[in-house]
């Protein structure tokens, strides 16, 4: 569909390391990775960290390349504004916020100003023998791939969440052997306040036919990318095979598809796989026939006539520019 089939691939994946090792990093590994990339400050532990935009002035990030993190965020947005995007989802975010990171999300935002509100970060180990904050955690659509992740509140909202927050933040910083215990506590209670405001925002948007079928093509498509960069398969789907997957023939599936975004099928996916590739090429120091063979492609010269018809330059130019 994009690129012939490779049957057996000649470089490995690329793996999690520090920021430090590598002049760019596309994935962070841990709390103490994603911090040190962003440029802010040292983690509360390596599995559960809080801090308030104030405690980094001058020190965050302005603008991020693209990247992966094995983490989970929530952020409270009081005042600021920001362009942030998840995969192919772009959202302009601005004061009374809430917002979401999953592992499986490609992500990227720029600052357009001064950020106040909290940063909250965890990883599975700090959840994973909690039962009923994992069962939150897991069927919370704000950190599902394909959903949206942005919430926009009230006043009275962003008091609420503010006074949770807050509440985290002082007994996560307190010192005491049990500030952890209590924070997950909390935690489970911030996960509950999030769904009830996303059902809320959400609850009114009908499921016709046709949008059933484009989420289940943006979640597919999503976590096949999110396959192939963790190395879970050697193949790239075809767009026949996304339609058996989601129960329609091709044909349908092309005119949902254009008729709601307006581009067909193919032309989305060969997007989010030039979004994969340009992470790769800007954010690690593979060479440009290992990229191609990380996506798949069955040779270089396939992924570089790829590249330049859907982007106008050749790979090695983009990464030099």
């Amino acid at each position: 569909m994009v690129g012939r089939l490779r049957t057996a691939r000649t470089c490995q994946k690329i793996t999690y390391i520090a920021p430090t090792l590598e002049k760019h990093t596309k994935y962070y590994k841990g709390i103490s990775a994603l911090l040190a990339g962003l440029k802010t400050v040292q983690p509360i532990s390596e599995h559960f960290h809080i801090h308030q935009f104030k405690d980094t002035p001058g020190s965050w990030v302005k603008e991020t390349s693209l990247f992966r993190s094995n983490t989970y965020s929530i952020i409270l947005l009081k005042k600021g504004k920001a362009e942030y995007k998840i995969g192919l989802s772009s959202y302009e975010i601005g004061d009374n916020s809430l917002y979401f990171m999953a592992p499986k999300h490609l992500r990227y935002y720029n600052r357009l100003s001064e950020w106040e509100g909290y940063v909250l970060v965890f990883t599975e180990e700090f959840f994973e023998d909690h039962e009923e904050l994992k069962r939150l955690i897991l069927h919370f659509d704000g950190f599902k791939i394909d959903s949206k992740v942005v919430l926009n509140l009230d006043t009275q909202t962003v008091e609420e969440l503010d006074r949770t927050l807050s509440h985290i933040y002082d007994i996560s910083y307190s010192g005491h052997s049990s500030s952890l215990k209590k924070a997950r506590a909390l935690l489970e209670l911030l996960i509950i306040q999030s769904t009830e405001l996303y059902e809320k925002e959400h609850s009114s948007l009908k499921e016709s036919k046709q949008n059933r079928i484009l989420n289940e093509f943006e979640r597919i498509l999503e976590e096949h990318m999110y396959e192939i960069t963790t190395d879970q398969t050697q193949k790239l789907l075809s767009i026949s095979e996304i339609a058996s997957m989601i129960n329609v023939n091709s044909t349908y599936l092309g005119e949902v598809i254009k008729k709601a975004t307006g581009k067909s099928p193919k032309e989305i996916f060969s997007e989010r796989l030039v979004l994969e590739a340009k992470s790769l090429l800007h954010n690690t120091e593979m060479t440009i026939s290992q990229v191609a063979y990380f996506l798949n492609f069955q040779d270089p010269s396939n992924f570089t006539k790829f590249f330049k018809s859907k982007t106008g330059i050749l790979p090695a130019s983009y990464r030099n520019k």
